[in-house]
């Protein structure tokens, strides 16, 4: 056994092989001489050395100070980067490319592919209730292989929902409590206000969260960003706002304790900006994750032929995109808590990878690369009240990424994962492909927007 454990250490740090689950799925292992990111936000730690015992983190500290246990399984870590698993708290499960299609059935590759990109925890920001709660509950039971799920449920939206199949309709204050009693017994952990809602209705909706103990993010669409949300008590806007924001709201958001789920990308899709170069699609995180005929139609996509609206539509994007930005790093600087997010799925914006590129977007728009991290980390662990996981810390949850690379330095390094630690167990990455799934490789359905 300790001969097979020495070549299967080996292969890890060559980067030809991904170890199998196996390996370090019982009793303790140890990564050692690692460059230690905690996802607090400090800067990184060299020569560390962090002991998992089962599912937990059991100690974390200096190389030259551990005490390795007879049998643990260990692998050195010299020259790489140990970091928490990423959370994206924005995505919708419901599948596809492009944000409208769906494919609901394909769902075993959606979630492979977030955890091949190192995303071992996920927030589905809107979906079928039924359908979401499913995939919660066997995820939960381990029958389902996936990242750890929390969801809102549907979306709650005015009287002509904008996504019909994915929402529960308020047209009076007085739905509301049997509304979120629907969503809680169905496993919500968060309430979705949507852009039909006027204030007094989203109010409605915070005040009927708070008897059921949770809380109401809300996209308000143009009013992402303003006062009226934060009159109304919501716990977070689900995007940047695309309009520059008074200090006046940042400063209200700040004393209301009111955090922000950035989705850069999504704008950034929306822009057209990422399709400019398709070359990013050869990046391995999509290239071994991604369905062929999804890069097919997106190419088609992007090349097609541009109209007057189109060029419209990109130029009022590109501009939401740099609001955006700019309402971020104001956030950011003002003590706001930023967390990463990215609305996957939508051209360009891809489960798994698309948080990389979200994380791109935040230090361009003025973060610090640790910063970031802890958007996707710390501050997503945070705001969800769980202090299970999202650092790497005694006692956490342990989720974890090796990183051939200096993410700390360079925040697209994080593309450069060697290994993906979830709850203690070191997950097959070979196996997490495209090319690798035996299910049937379903094709995309018509749109969940509305046709009104």
């Amino acid at each position: 056994m300790r001969a097979l454990m020495r070549v299967l250490t080996r292969a890890l740090l060559s980067l030809s092989l991904c170890l199998p689950a196996a390996a370090l799925a019982q009793g303790v292992s140890a990564f050692t001489n690692v460059t230690l990111i905690d996802g607090r936000g400090g800067p990184a730690m060299p020569d560390m050395t962090v002991i998992v015992r089962g599912r937990t983190i059991e100690s974390v500290g200096s190389a030259a100070s551990a005490v390795i246990l007879k049998g643990a399984s260990v692998v050195n870590g010299r020259g790489k980067v140990l970091m928490p698993g990423l959370a994206d708290m924005h995505v919708h499960l419901t599948g596809g490319w492009d944000g409208e299609r769906t494919d609901l059935l394909g769902f075993p590759g959606y979630l492979d592919a977030l955890l091949y990109a190192g995303v071992t925890t996920v927030h589905d920001l809107g979906n079928m209730l039924p359908y979401v709660q499913q995939l919660k509950q066997e995820i939960t039971a381990g029958r389902l292989r996936g990242p750890r799920l929390f969801m809102v449920g549907g979306l709650v939206d005015g009287p002509r929902p904008v996504w019909p199949p994915l929402s529960f309709s308020l047209t009076a204050p007085e739905q509301a409590p049997g509304i979120v009693h629907s969503m809680k017994a169905g496993g919500a952990d968060n309430i979705k206000a949507y852009v039909g809602l006027t204030e007094p209705l989203v109010a409605a909706l915070v005040k009927a969260a708070a008897a059921a103990s949770l809380r109401v993010i809300a996209d308000l669409g143009f009013a992402n960003g303003s006062d009226l949300g934060i009159r109304a008590g919501i716990a977070a806007y689900a995007h940047a706002g695309t309009r520059p924001m008074a200090d006046s709201t940042i400063a209200a958001m700040k004393a209301r304790g009111v955090s922000n789920i950035s989705t850069l990308a999504v704008l950034e899709s929306f822009s057209e900006r990422r399709l400019a170069n398709l070359g990013f699609l050869r990046d391995s995180l999509l290239s071994a994750s991604m369905p062929p005929w999804f890069v097919t139609e997106l190419t088609a996509h992007a090349r097609r032929a541009v109209t007057p609206a189109d060029t419209l539509r990109r130029r009022r994007f590109a501009t939401s995109l740099t609001n955006a930005m700019t309402n971020i790093a104001k956030l950011h600087e003002a003590g706001v808590p930023i967390i990463a997010g990215t609305d996957s799925p939508y051209p360009g914006v891809y489960f798994g990878e698309g948080l990389h590129r979200e994380l791109e977007l935040l230090v361009e728009a003025g973060l610090a690369p640790l910063e970031a991290i802890s958007t996707a980390t710390r501050n997503a662990a945070a705001f969800m009240r769980d202090t299970t996981w999202g650092t790497v810390v005694p006692g956490r949850r342990a989720d974890l990424l090796l990183i051939n690379g200096r993410p700390h330095e360079r925040i697209g390094d994080t593309r450069r994962i060697v290994a993906v630690m979830q709850a203690g167990r070191l997950l097959p990455r070979a196996q997490l492909t495209f090319a690798a799934q035996r299910s049937v490789n379903f094709r995309t359905t018509g749109s969940a927007l509305s046709t009104k």
